[in-house]
């Protein structure tokens, strides 16, 4: 029976892989934004793929963007190609996502240069460093960036994030997610230190279970954020053409070459959920999909895109209750010292 579940659940992710090959053209595009002259936003990995091209359709609606990344270099680069581009200036804020205390000092430095935070976009991301790519507090790379880093990033600007929403316009945290989320149906926790199980796991099962780590942690809050005046929303942005695959074995790079989409395409889903006053509406989105009165209470809290920027229902295992508060509470323990 377990052999068989395995098969299912395999078949199942399968059949999402397939199904967003051909998802057609998108219906809502960077050109619906209104104008977002006075708004503030901060991209993480900002300065390449699919983070620049959402820094690129804010910047052409004159909003202001921050651009968080470790390379002064690439993102001076990046901010010289985007001024020749949109005619906007964005900014650097440098921060190394596997670095806690990098991550604690950028906060501390936005929150000196800003009174106000609108949106949080969490797009970095790693996707197959090296085999024995540890974070400097000694995560696996994969994991430490995608979900801890971040995890410290927006719990240590959430405050602003709150004082800068308000009921009618809440402020926004957009977590990156990817269709690899609806792979895994555990969080390996022992595979996020060096040791034995970690050298066991699959590359790509440990970025799939950071990606449904992103489902569940924006689940979790869209619970309780709307109070804080903040909406919380997880995205897919698609196979997308992106620098993510440079160390990806070849049957990966297939996508790249054949099958993914342009820049712009990736940017829609993190430009509507977190510019688009419709965005505001999905967190918490549920009832067009589970309407019934008897659905479990951690589906009501559902929130997720697809491409390009539809509502689909995320993983069931990603709406398990205990399991976001396990990821959580432990997220919590390991970032307590640099709150």
């Amino acid at each position: 029976m377990p052999l068989f579940t395995e098969a299912a659940r395999f078949a199942q992710f399968v059949w999402t892989v397939v199904s967003q090959l051909h998802p057609g053209k998108p219906k809502w595009t960077a050109d619906h934004l209104p104008d977002l002259s006075g708004k503030v936003f901060i991209v993480t990995g900002g300065n390449t793929g699919i983070g620049r091209g959402t820094v690129k359709g804010l910047l052409l609606k004159n909003a202001k963007v921050y651009i968080a990344t470790r390379s002064k270099e690439r993102a001076d680069r990046a901010i010289a190609d985007l001024r020749e581009e949109t005619g906007k200036e964005a900014l650097f804020l440098q921060v190394d996502l596997a670095d806690l205390s990098s991550i604690n000092k950028a906060a501390e430095e936005f929150k000196q240069r800003e009174s106000q935070l609108d949106v949080l976009i969490l797009n970095a991301g790693v996707l197959f460093p090296s085999p024995d790519a540890l974070t400097a507090q000694g995560y696996d790379a994969t994991f430490g960036v995608n979900i801890v880093g971040h995890f410290l990033l927006h719990r240590l600007l959430y405050p602003l994030l709150s004082a800068s929403g308000r009921e009618s316009d809440p402020s926004r945290v957009i977590w990156l997610s990817s269709m690899a989320s609806y792979k895994p149906h555990r969080i390996t926790y022992d595979a996020f230190r060096e040791g034995p199980v970690r050298r066991r796991m699959d590359p790509f099962d440990l970025y799939s279970e950071s990606k449904v780590g992103a489902v569940m942690l924006s689940t979790y809050l869209a619970k309780t954020c709307p109070a804080d005046n903040v909406a919380s929303i997880a995205v897919d942005p698609g196979y997308i053409k992106s620098e993510i695959y440079r160390s990806s074995p070849w049957y990966l790079k297939l996508f790249d070459w054949f099958l993914n989409f342009p820049v712009e395409y990736g940017a829609i889903g993190s430009l509507y959920a977190g510019a688009a006053p419709e965005g505001a509406g999905l967190n918490g989105k549920a009832s067009e999909i589970y309407p019934s009165s008897s659905t479990p209470v951690s589906s009501w809290s559902l929130q997720y895109l697809k491409p390009w920027a539809q509502v689909v229902p995320p993983s069931q295992f990603s709406l398990d209750g205990k399991e976001q508060e396990k990821l959580w509470t432990w997220l919590e323990d390991q970032v307590q010292v640099y709150l």
